[in-house]
C-alpha cells in the first residue's frame, strides 16, 4: 500500500487541505465504506501537519462495537427507558453485566469475523488484553494493536503526523473504512466507534482555586496569593453542604450502596480517612482502590487540585454525603483509551462489584475529540445505565467555553463524557449569602459587595464589578481575568437531544444536541471547599489542606453521594435518573434556578444550559422518585 503524499503547497491542515492529498491504496475489500465520525476534523484545521506518520510506529485502538439486541430484547434504549417508567415489565429490572453481554453484544460469530479481519493485516486483536500479567475484558470493543502500517492497510487510511501548539501527536485526516462483506457480516456497520487514532488527549480535571486568578482579596483562606499550606480546612464543610441541600435524612447514610469514583490519577487512600476524621464523619463504609490497566502507585505529586488531589476531594466529598456507602475508586492512564478503560471496568465490576452509583471529575472540549471516541465512551454509560447505576460526571469549570483552559479556543464548547446521552452531567451554582453566613473562608456581602443573596448559576462575570476589591484598575482587566470560570453548560456537537430532553420545552425545544448539564450543586470556589491532600506537591504531612476550592468537581461526586441516600430509600438502585427528572412535577424535589448565566448562558424558569433542571431538595426528591 502506498503511504499519503501530500502536495508540497500544504503547510498548514485546513479544510482545503483536508481534500488535497492525493492517497493510493492497494484494492480495498469489495464493498468498503467510511466510518463516518472518527475524524477530528476540527482539531487538524488547527494544526500543522508534517505528513506520513512512521509506518513502524506503534499504536493501540479500541474499536467499538454497535449493540444488537439478541433473544427478542427490545432496543437498548428502549429498555433502558422502561426499567425507569412505573408498571413497565422492566420496571426496575435491571441486567447485570453477564446478562448484558448475552443480550446486547453482537453474535460471537460477528466479533470472531472483525477479529479475523484485523488480524489478517498482522494486528493483534481480541475483546481481552493482558497488562503485567492481568487480563482485562472490554466486551462492547475490541484491542487492537499494532504498527501504522499496518492499521493504514486493515483500515484504508492514512495516518499522518501533526503538531497542535506545541504538542506532537498522531491522527487520520479522513474516516477509517471497513468492508460490509466479510464472511458473510457487516464489519462496517458493527463497529460504533474507534479511539487510538488520534493519539492527541486533553483529559483535564474539572476543579479551579479562588487565588487561581493570582488576586487578593480579604475572606480568609490560607491559599490567598497561592496554593498554600493549610494546617486546618475553611469553607463549607460536608454537614453545611447537607444542609443546604436538605440531606439530613435519619438512619439515611447510603448503607448497601456502592459509589464508584472514575479517575485518571492514584491517590494515597489515608487521606480522604483524614478528611472525614477532621470533620466527624462517622464512616461505616469501605475504600478501595482498583487499578484498570495496573496503574495503581503513589498519589498526589502532580500538583494541587490536580492529578490526585482531584481524586482525593471526589472520595471525600462522595464519602461524607454518603458515609455508610462503599467506595470503589477505579483508576486508569491518563489517556484517550484509559479513560474508556475506565468506565469499562466501572460498568463490568472489575472491583468485583457492580457500583449502583458512579462519579467522573474529568473530560475534554468535544471538538478536540471525534464523535466516534465519544460515542465508544457514551456506550460504557449506556451499559451502566442498563445495569441501574446512577451515573453522574462533571460538566466543567470554563462556562460555555469548555475549550478555553487547553486550548485558549472561544468558541462555545461542552465536555466529552457529560455530552453523552446516558450520563447525568453536573453543573454549578454560587451560593447565597443566607446559605454561607458565618463560614469562616466564604466572603459575606460586607466584604464582596457583589457576592449573591441567593443561590445562582456559578459565573465568576458577577464578580466583575468588584474589581477595586480585587486590586484591578477596571472592569475590562477584571473580565479579563475571571473569563470565562463557571458552570459548564451548553449544547452538544455530537449527541442528538435525547427523547426526554426533546419533549421538555423551554430553553430545549428546538434544539438539536444534548443540553447539558441536567442538574447543578455548589461549585463557586468564593463559596467553595477545601481539599485533604497530604500527597500534593503543595502541602506537607503537618499541612496538608488546601482551601478556597470549587468547580463542578465538587458538584458531582456529590450529587453521587445523594443518589446513594436516595437508593438507600428506594430500597434499590434507582438507575438513570435524567428520564425521571426531566418530568418532575414542580416542587417535587428540584429547585429551579433562575439568576446567574455561565458567561453565555443565562439561568431561567425550567431547564436551562447554566444549570440544567437545578438543585436537589435532596429529602423531598427521595421521596418523590421512591413514590413512583
Amino acid at each position: 500500500m502506498a503511504r499519503i503524499q501530500l502536495t508540497a503547497a500544504v503547510a498548514t491542515l485546513g479544510a482545503v487541505a483536508l481534500l488535497s492529498a492525493t492517497v493510493a491504496f492497494a484494492a480495498k475489500p469489495a464493498g468498503s465504506q467510511p466510518l463516518a465520525g472518527n475524524t477530528a476534523t476540527n482539531l487538524l484545521q488547527q494544526s500543522q501537519s508534517h505528513g506520513a506518520a512512521t509506518a513502524t510506529a506503534q499504536v493501540q485502538l479500541l474499536v467499538g462495537l454497535n449493540f444488537t439486541p439478541q433473544g427478542g430484547m427490545p432496543s437498548l434504549s428502549k429498555y433502558i427507558l422502561d426499567t425507569v417508567t412505573p408498571h413497565n415489565q422492566y420496571y426496575r429490572k435491571y441486567l447485570t453485566p453477564a446478562e448484558f453481554n448475552a443480550d446486547y453484544l453482537p453474535p460471537q460469530g460477528a466479533i470472531a469475523a472483525l477479529e479475523q479481519y484485523l488480524q489478517g493485516y498482522g494486528l493483534s486483536a481480541s475483546q481481552t488484553q493482558q497488562v503485567n500479567g492481568t487480563s482485562y475484558t472490554a466486551n462492547d470493543y475490541l484491542y487492537v494493536s499494532g504498527q501504522v502500517g499496518q492499521v493504514e492497510q486493515a483500515f484504508s487510511v492514512p495516518i499522518n503526523a501533526y503538531t497542535f501548539k506545541g504538542r506532537s501527536f498522531l491522527a487520520n485526516p479522513q474516516d477509517p473504512q471497513l468492508p460490509t462483506n466479510y464472511g458473510g457480516y457487516d464489519l462496517q456497520t458493527m463497529v460504533s466507534g474507534i479511539s487510538g487514532m488520534l493519539t492527541l488527549s486533553a483529559l483535564h480535571t474539572m476543579n479551579v482555586n479562588a487565588a487561581q486568578t493570582g488576586l487578593a482579596v480579604g475572606q480568609g483562606l490560607c491559599a490567598v496569593g497561592g496554593y498554600a499550606n493549610c494546617s486546618a480546612p475553611t469553607g463549607l464543610s460536608p454537614q453545611d453542604t447537607q444542609n443546604i441541600y436538605d440531606a439530613n435524612m435519619p438512619n439515611v447514610t447510603g448503607s448497601g450502596e456502592t459509589i464508584a469514583i472514575a479517575t485518571l490519577a492514584p491517590f494515597l487512600t489515608q487521606d480522604p480517612p483524614a478528611f472525614w476524621k477532621y470533620y466527624g464523619i462517622k464512616r461505616t463504609g469501605s475504600l478501595t482502590e482498583i487499578g484498570v490497566d495496573q496503574l495503581i502507585g503513589l498519589g498526589g505529586a502532580s500538583g494541587a487540585g490536580q492529578g490526585g488531589s482531584e481524586t482525593s476531594l471526589d472520595v471525600e466529598q462522595s464519602g461524607s454525603m454518603a458515609p455508610g456507602a462503599n467506595i470503589e475508586v477505579y483508576v486508569a492512564p491518563n489517556t484517550n483509551n484509559g479513560f474508556v478503560d475506565v468506565f469499562n471496568a466501572v460498568v463490568n465490576g472489575f472491583g468485583g462489584t457492580v457500583p449502583t452509583v458512579s462519579s467522573v471529575s474529568w473530560g475534554e472540549a468535544e471538538q478536540f475529540t471525534t464523535p466516534g471516541y465519544a460515542r465508544l465512551i457514551d456506550q460504557q454509560f449506556e451499559q451502566g445505565a442498563a445495569e441501574g447505576i446512577s451515573m453522574f460526571d462533571a460538566s466543567g469549570d470554563y462556562g460555555a467555553y469548555d475549550a478555553y483552559p487547553t486550548y485558549g479556543q472561544k468558541g462555545l464548547a461542552v465536555d466529552v463524557p457529560g455530552d453523552g446521552a446516558y450520563v447525568t452531567a453536573v453543573g454549578g451554582t454560587t451560593l447565597g449569602a443566607s446559605q454561607t453566613q458565618g463560614v469562616s473562608g466564604i466572603p459575606q456581602p460586607s466584604q464582596l459587595s457583589c457576592m449573591p443573596s441567593a443561590e445562582q448559576a456559578w459565573g465568576w462575570d458577577y464578580l466583575v464589578p468588584c474589581y477595586q476589591a480585587f486590586g484591578l484598575q477596571n472592569t475590562q482587566r477584571s473580565t479579563a481575568a475571571f473569563y470565562p470560570i463557571g458552570s459548564g453548560g451548553g449544547y452538544s456537537l455530537y449527541t442528538p437531544a435525547p427523547s426526554w430532553q426533546a419533549t421538555y420545552g423551554g430553553q430545549l425545544a428546538g434544539q438539536t444536541g444534548k443540553g447539558i448539564p441536567d442538574v447543578s450543586l455548589n461549585a463557586d470556589p468564593f463559596t467553595g471547599y477545601s481539599i485533604y491532600d497530604s500527597s500534593s506537591v503543595e502541602t506537607t504531612a503537618s499541612a496538608p489542606w488546601t482551601d478556597g476550592w470549587g468547580g463542578t468537581s465538587f458538584a458531582s461526586p456529590n450529587w453521587a453521594g445523594i443518589a446513594a441516600l436516595m437508593d438507600q430509600v428506594n430500597g434499590g438502585p434507582l438507575g438513570f435518573l435524567p428520564p425521571q427528572l426531566y418530568t418532575l412535577a414542580p416542587g417535587t424535589g428540584m429547585r429551579d434556578i433562575t439568576t446567574g448565566d455561565n458567561w453565555y448562558y443565562s439561568a431561567g424558569t425550567g431547564w436551562d444550559a447554566a444549570t440544567g433542571l437545578g438543585v436537589p431538595d435532596v429529602a423531598q426528591l427521595a421521596k418523590t422518585l421512591a413514590s413512583h
